[in-house]
């Protein structure tokens, strides 16, 4: 199979909680260094031979049935690990609610995921490529479903490999996590809490969630809050939104609502309307 690369970002794409921006497949991956990153999320896999990622002073080593996730304007490079010819299927997109999407399905790391051979991840490019090929889409919107499609393909058979450090800086936020999402309704929850719980200092625990997820701990535990009101704002649509600010921690309707608006890209009233 020749190189194919296809640019796809659809007309409307600002208006989309997800999208694709390019889908490709390479049969011998050339050497690739960006100083600044990529400035959309992307997904590169082996399909045959070897390559190496260097990403955030990490060397990955990426087997055939291997992938990664790069976070977007994250310094990256990578090659092929030998002379052999480095297979590659890669996949590029973002939008509005990417990121709570990533976060949603566990995904909103850097590591490196494996899967077994048998399974539709290892041909994912050509299931893909078929699926757009059978819808004649000029907005690109059904390429961009697919993507949705992937992560979940991903987040079903892709295996986090435990030897990366990534792995390991989830081990130790696993419990703070969990913990944030008991205290979404205390409006004094803060970073303090956060590093105290854990025994680290702030700036530490401030470096391991840049890291780990590309985000401060507010803004992880902000966007934690936005999804816990969402879910509120659907499943009983008399509550009112006074109401559900408090619920999730706002002590401030006001302020619930304009952080609403910035983060979803609507008000909490037209969110509720639409769903």
């Amino acid at each position: 199979m020749q190189h194919r690369r296809e640019f796809i970002t659809p007309l409307n794409e600002h208006k989309l909680p997800l999208y694709a921006e390019t889908i490709g497949f390479n049969p011998n991956q050339d050497k690739m260094i960006r100083p600044n990153g990529y400035p959309f999320y992307h997904w590169i896999q082996t399909v045959r031979g070897k390559g190496i990622l260097d990403y955030q002073n990490q060397i990955i080593l990426l087997p055939p049935n291997s992938g990664t996730l790069l976070l977007p304007s994250i310094p990256h490079s990578y090659r092929k690990d030998s002379q052999e010819n480095w297979e590659t299927f890669y996949l590029t997109f973002d939008g509005e609610m990417v990121k709570e999407i990533l976060m949603n399905l566990d995904l909103l790391t850097t590591p490196l995921y494996s899967w077994e051979a048998d399974t539709p991840l290892t041909n994912v490019f050509e299931i893909i490529d078929q699926q757009k090929e059978d819808v004649a889409d000029i907005f690109n919107i059904k390429a961009s479903t697919i993507v949705y499609q992937f992560l979940l393909l991903l987040k079903k058979y892709g295996k986090l490999q435990e030897n990366t450090a990534i792995s390991s800086n989830l081990s130790k936020l696993r419990p703070l996590i969990d913990w944030m999402k008991i205290n979404l309704s205390n409006p004094d929850f803060g970073l303090n809490d956060m590093a105290e719980y854990l025994g680290f200092s702030k700036r530490y625990l401030n470096s391991l969630f840049r890291m780990t997820f590309n985000v401060t701990p507010y803004i992880y535990f902000l966007n934690l809050r936005i999804q816990k009101s969402k879910q509120l704002l659907l499943q009983n649509k008399t509550v009112t939104v006074k109401n559900i600010s408090f619920q999730v921690g706002f002590r401030s309707p006001s302020h619930f609502v304009a952080t609403f608006h910035r983060m979803v890209g609507t008000s909490p009233d037209q969110y509720r309307n639409i769903n």
